[in-house]
């Protein structure tokens, strides 16, 4: 994949979805799921980009601090960086010194980094697809539905987010898988700054 191509599936997060019906699914399947992202307080690793054939796309590093902050370096040759700073997600190229952000509250990622996540309560969850010691959940923000949708995998035993997958309305796909994964360790806060690279640090503007 190109680079242009490997910049549209980043924007997917904020694209909208076409939507199935919900399905029935157990409760308690979607209850100890909202207990699991609920005790995550920081988790950082690295990650796979890959298309929906499984062939990978790109790698790197990635952050999160919930609520509302996460971070995604890309590895060379793709000068990128994604940032969710709370308030704004941003999409980062450092190579053509460009920033293009919008509401953290637009992108389905919101799901994944809201401070008191209750997937049933909150009507987020649209279908729930099970095999052995996999559990997609498929979610959208029911008070946005057309800004976007985010299947998350989890593992069952024990509970672990393993990957999420975000699909646009024409069916293409953007899968993140986590790998080297640890919890609970500190991050620098400065990991969650969205900076313009724009703009140099005297605050002139280099274009």
């Amino acid at each position: 994949m190109n680079r242009r191509s490997l910049i549209a599936a980043l924007s997917a997060f904020a694209t909208a979805p076409t939507f199935a019906a919900a399905q029935s699914y157990d409760p308690a399947i979607v209850d100890a799921l909202s207990r699991y992202l609920n005790t995550i307080t920081t988790m950082q690793g690295t990650f796979t980009q890959q298309a929906p054939d499984g062939q990978q796309i790109a790698e790197g590093e990635f952050f999160m601090k919930r609520p509302g902050r996460m971070r995604f370096e890309y590895f060379d040759p793709y000068p990128l960086e994604m940032i969710a700073d709370g308030t704004w997600a941003g999409v980062i190229n450092r190579q053509t010194k460009t920033l293009t952000q919008v509401p953290l509250s637009r992108t389905p990622l919101y799901l994944l980094l809201d401070e008191n996540i209750d997937l049933a309560s909150s009507g987020s969850i649209q279908s729930i697809e099970r095999a052995p010691g996999i559990v997609n959940a498929r979610a959208i923000d029911p008070s946005n539905p057309g800004q976007g949708s985010i299947t998350m995998v989890f593992s069952t035993t024990p509970v672990q987010l393993l990957k999420w997958v975000i699909t646009d309305e024409q069916g293409r796909s953007s899968v993140i898988s986590l790998r080297n994964v640890t919890r609970g360790q500190y991050i620098d806060p400065r990991k969650f700054v969205i900076n313009d690279p724009s703009f140099d640090r005297s605050g002139r503007n280099e274009k």
